[in-house]
C-alpha cells in the first residue's frame, strides 16, 4: 500500500497543503504519483501468468478486481487481460 498524502508530508516535515502545493507548482499531483506507481507496477506484475488479476488487483490496494481493470484500462488503454495477452 502507498503512503497518504498526510504521511508523505509528514514525512517531508511539511503540511498536506503545502506538499500538494509544490507538487501542483511541478505539474503534478500526489494521486497521479500514486497512479503511475500502481500503473507500472501493475504492467511489472502482469507479466508474471502464475498471478491472477485478482490477485495483482489485491496486491495494488485495490479493493475489486473491477476497479483495477478500469483503473488498468484508464492508464493504458486496454484492459489488464489485454495487456497481458498482448505481451505473449
Amino acid at each position: 500500500r502507498l503512503p497518504t498524502l498526510e504521511t508523505m508530508a509528514d514525512h517531508l516535515n511539511m503540511t498536506s497543503n503545502t506538499l500538494s502545493r509544490k507538487l501542483k507548482s511541478e505539474g503534478s499531483a500526489y494521486q497521479k504519483i500514486k497512479d503511475n506507481l500502481r500503473r507500472d507496477q501493475a504492467v511489472t506484475l502482469l507479466l508474471r501468468p502464475n498471478l491472477t488479476i485478482t490477485e495483482i488487483s489485491s496486491q495494488l490496494g485495490f479493493t475489486e478486481p473491477g476497479a483495477f481493470s478500469r483503473a488498468f484500462k484508464h492508464w493504458t488503454g486496454l484492459s489488464p487481460l489485454a495487456y497481458r495477452k498482448q505481451d505473449y
